[in-house]
């Protein structure tokens, strides 16, 4: 009897892992992000990156390792009451192992800009989650600014010349 109990139990622990959704993991890291950095809640943002994560962003030096750099950059990204706005657009993901995860995601980011102008532009993200103490974090985090479409390109020519 003791040995029937083991398989079952040996049975569904690989069925949990074979059911795993890595999408749905990062989806939830991903939506985790835009809401805590959103909120300007730099704790919840901090909660969702490895002791020893790398993050890449858009901009002159932003290149950070380990929590303590990260939350710098996480920090002026992030200000309460900044009205930065995050929308996840796309997510592609892919398990490596059971224990990390690869993505590629498509952001629209909404930030303040000059004399109260809201500048939103597109964000692509290409990050490593790992699994550590039952949760997914950020390993590697990279974004970059995308180009905007180009009828968005074409759009925002337009009212540039419209002013």
């Amino acid at each position: 009897m003791k040995r029937w109990m083991v398989l079952a139990l040996v049975m569904m622990m690989l069925a949990g892992t074979a059911l795993a959704d890595p999408a749905a993991d990062a989806r939830g890291v991903e939506e985790a992000f835009a809401r805590a950095c959103s909120a300007g809640d730099l704790k919840g943002v901090m909660a969702l990156y490895a002791d020893d994560a790398i993050a890449v962003w858009p901009g002159q030096g932003a290149e950070a390792k380990g929590k303590a750099d990260i939350e710098k950059m996480a920090a002026a990204l992030c200000k309460q009451g900044s009205g930065a706005q995050f929308t996840l657009e796309s997510l592609e993901a892919l398990p490596l192992g059971d224990a990390h995860i690869v993505t590629v995601a498509h952001w629209e980011s909404t930030l303040a800009g000059p004399a109260r102008r809201r500048l939103t532009t597109q964000v692509r993200s290409t990050e490593v989650l790992v699994k550590k103490d039952g949760a997914w974090r950020y390993l590697v985090d990279h974004a970059s600014i995308g180009q905007p479409r180009p009828r968005q390109a074409a759009a925002a020519r337009r009212a540039r010349r419209m002013r």
